[in-house]
């Protein structure tokens, strides 16, 4: 056998993939990316609805084959739960063509490892979801189910550089002091999204019902568990991600690098700022608080592709 791993044979096939083969695997990769971001809004939504039990079992829905539940009796709370079944299935189905596409069309075994490892993390969300509905919605199990959609996502990206034809013209990818400081801003965006998560599933959220002073002072006069996860997310780590993203930008625009991607960055901070905010002010209306977690996602994807990029040694480009 060949040993080249860039060559038909590696792939097991007798011929190289043709212009249409090609196109497959990175449109694939965009589409689930796209629709991954709208699930994680949907998901938001049964929790900020409080819908999370609406269907108390799993993976039938009331009995039924879960594709098979009659839409026409979907009221109320079953229709954002079951909805999210929905959309979240057809979201890992996409991704077992995606997998399937990659060892057909894709030579490079580390962009094949990237999308085994996505499969991986879909499966495993999906069972955190279940167990999330079979145990009454345990928090930590909860907080996991969406950490893991947010690390699904993030490799979703991953997949939609990796395959673009932007990402195999620029140069090898290395670190570089813009990578490393990118780095740092996603583990603190992701920490931050996770801290949230314990405060939505606790539902912490409104522990500090004001702002930007908690119960009349800066610093809460007394702290209960609700409102230490609280103060961490709305004021700790908010104010650590919103340093982090403005010394990062600073950067990319001190460097020339990126230009729009920093601007871009700029603007999905602003807005998820406000939209924290309107969250506390308007006493968690649900698609408030959903678009400012939709947003906490998008600023996460922000800087990730910012860090992908970074050791790229070129400007942040758009999707060929």
């Amino acid at each position: 056998m060949n040993p080249n791993p860039a060559s038909p044979a590696f792939s097991g096939r007798t011929s190289p993939p043709n212009a249409t083969e090609k196109k497959i695997v990175p449109v694939l990769s965009r589409v689930i990316c796209f629709l991954t971001f709208c699930l994680l809004f949907v998901g938001a939504m049964v929790t900020s609805t409080r819908s999370g039990l609406s269907v108390p079992d799993w993976p039938t829905t009331f009995g039924h084959n879960m594709f098979a539940y009659p839409l026409s009796q979907m009221r109320g709370g079953v229709v954002y739960e079951h909805s999210h079944r929905l959309f979240a299935s057809s979201v890992g189905m996409l991704t077992i063509l995606l997998v399937i596409a990659t060892f057909l069309w894709e030579p490079r075994r580390w962009v094949r490892g990237i999308a085994i490892a996505a499969f991986c993390l879909v499966c495993l969300q999906g069972v955190l979801g279940g167990l999330t509905v079979l145990f009454k919605l345990p928090v930590a199990v909860a907080s996991a189910h969406a950490g893991v959609g947010e690390l699904f996502f993030c490799f979703t990206i991953w997949l939609s550089w990796a395959t673009s034809a932007s990402w195999k013209k620029a140069p090898a990818w290395r670190w570089t002091r813009l990578s490393y400081a990118a780095a740092i801003v996603t583990v603190l965006a992701f920490v931050q999204i996770l801290v949230g998560a314990f405060m939505r599933h606790s539902y912490s959220g409104l522990a500090i019902p004001t702002f930007p002073r908690a119960y009349g002072d800066w610093i809460p006069p007394f702290w209960t568990p609700g409102i230490v996860l609280n103060f961490l997310h709305t004021r700790i780590g908010a104010l650590l991600v919103t340093l982090g993203c403005l010394h990062l930008v600073g950067s990319m625009l001190r460097r020339g690098f990126g230009i729009k991607s920093a601007l871009f960055l700029f603007l999905v901070l602003i807005l998820q700022i406000t939209l924290g905010i309107l969250t506390v002010l308007s006493g968690k209306v649900p698609w408030v608080a959903s678009l400012h977690l939709a947003m906490g996602a998008l600023l996460l994807g922000t800087v990730f592709t910012i860090l992908l990029w970074s050791g790229k040694q070129t400007v942040v480009a758009k999707p060929s």
